[in-house]
């Protein structure tokens, strides 16, 4: 892998409106000094209006389907990329550092590492952690929010469809099992996250589709209780919205010995 070869990327950006944040996110992704060759748009809005206004920014791709899965766009977004790898970036992740990208992607290289993944920092300090198989704990393992991916790895083994919430933790448990792969994670507090859609029924989803999909461990008889157990601690303290969210994720795992789980890939 060469330096050359990792800092050609496309971003390729799922989205169903163009607002003011978007403009700051793709501004942003201009300003990088490693900035990505080309900028696609997944338009899953099937407004005219809006694809134009894509247009002035990027490319646009129609998400095909009436119903919306976030693995489906991922994947068409990815068909429509020629370029080594891909950035894939949540339309609510503004970069305001310009030496965001390279200065993790020329870390990354050095190691020889092609998966790249950014959160904000939670120390306020800029870190880098590689993960592998052994620290995979199922929520360490990949983001889609920011992450730097192969195109032909993608390509190769998109990401499953029938994964209706945490798709990026399924794929990454894939990468771990099937490729040994080693994984980066940058905390850096320039990675900002602004998404108006985290809500319960999103938490609830992702929890239970990692334990069902990515990390069986959690789904285990002690995680069930310590699921029921935190939820008769938020009651006690008067937490009721807390309390019925962990109890109805340790009854999801629970039933999930029994049944697969379902669950829907839009929020918004």
């Amino acid at each position: 892998m060469s330096a050359t070869e990792l800092r050609s990327y496309a971003a390729v950006i799922r989205t169903h409106a163009c607002t003011p944040l978007l403009e700051q996110v793709v501004a942003s992704l201009k300003a990088q000094s490693w900035a990505p060759a080309r900028i696609v748009f997944v338009d899953s809005s099937r407004d005219a209006g809006v694809r134009e206004r894509l247009l002035r920014m990027g490319e646009v791709v129609a998400y095909p389907e009436e119903v919306f899965n976030y693995s489906v766009a991922i994947n068409v977004g990815m068909g429509a990329v020629a370029e080594p790898y891909a950035l894939l970036i949540s339309a609510h992740v503004r970069l305001d550092d310009p030496q965001v990208v390279q200065r993790a992607l020329s870390a990354a290289q050095a190691q020889g590492i092609e998966v790249v993944y950014w959160r904000n920092a939670p120390s306020g300090q800029v870190a880098m952690d590689i993960i592998g198989a052994e620290q995979f704990d199922g929520y360490n393992g990949l983001s889609n929010a920011c992450s730097l991916l192969p195109t032909r790895l993608v390509k190769e083994r998109p990401f499953r469809v029938d994964v209706f919430s945490a798709e990026d933790a399924e794929w990454a448990a894939w990468y771990f099992r099937s490729r040994h792969g080693r994984v980066m994670r940058v905390d850096d507090p320039s990675v900002k996250y602004e998404n108006p859609h985290v809500n319960v029924r999103k938490t609830i989803n992702e929890e239970v589709a990692i334990a069902y999909f990515a990390y069986p461990r959690n789904r285990w008889p002690d995680k069930i209780a310590s699921r029921w157990g935190r939820a008769a601690l938020a009651l006690v303290r008067g937490r009721k919205d807390r309390a019925r969210m962990h109890w109805e994720i340790g009854t999801q795992l629970l039933l999930m010995w029994f049944r697969a789980p379902s669950g829907t890939s839009k929020y918004f």
